[in-house]
């Protein structure tokens, strides 16, 4: 993991521009929403949920567009800035993440261990969604199926991601900046690898 890790970093070091660009644009329509919250303070129950899910609208584009950009990364082409939501569905991408969501909150409703299984179980399906073009119970499964059949390494890959988030949350945030880009091009690093499809050569292996 340690690797992948290494990998996304040197991918992010070399086309620190963009990487940025995207990141800091997510962040400000996330802060945005969050302005907007304040704002209007919604008291109703249907307008604190369309609110929220306004917020995680945000959120899931931004995961869409870091996914797309390292794509083009493990593929050896650096996105221009233009290129992060390229050729994107973004309603797969919205639905699948909902989807992906529900379950979590579904699990950790119950005995909170089913909420982060569901979350581990989850953690590629937007890559078949914008990398396949699948549509978002195909999407799912493909997951499921993948990360159950790399348990260790993918639970191994999930904890340090989760490591390597809480410590840029722990600068106030600004630590995502270079967080989220170098953990999403390790992770779909795997994605590649674990599915097989070696569209590049690297010296850096996971």
């Amino acid at each position: 993991m340690g690797r992948a890790l290494s990998f996304g970093w040197a991918k992010f070091r070399s086309n620190l521009g963009p990487w940025i660009g995207v990141t800091a644009v997510g962040l400000l329509i996330y802060l945005a929403c969050l302005l907007v919250v304040q704002i209007a303070k919604p008291r109703t129950m249907l307008a604190v949920l369309f609110v929220f899910l306004m917020v995680m609208a945000a959120v899931w584009l931004l995961q869409a567009a870091m996914i797309r950009g390292a794509l083009y990364e493990t593929d050896d082409s650096p996105p221009p800035f233009g290129a992060y939501l390229r050729g994107v569905n973004v309603g797969n991408v919205l639905l699948t993440a909902l989807l992906a969501f529900a379950l979590m909150v579904l699990g950790f409703s119950l005995i909170v261990v089913p909420g982060v299984l569901a979350g581990w179980l989850s953690m590629f399906a937007l890559h078949f969604v914008i990398d396949r073009d699948q549509g978002p119970i195909e999407a799912l499964k493909s997951s499921w199926t993948l990360v159950l059949s790399h348990a260790g390494p993918t639970a191994l890959l999930a904890l340090t991601v989760a490591a390597v988030t809480i410590l840029g949350l722990l600068t106030c945030g600004l630590g995502l900046l270079v967080a989220g880009p170098v953990t999403a091009i390790a992770v779909t690093r795997a994605y590649r690898l674990l599915t097989g499809d070696h569209r590049t050569e690297d010296s850096v292996h996971m």
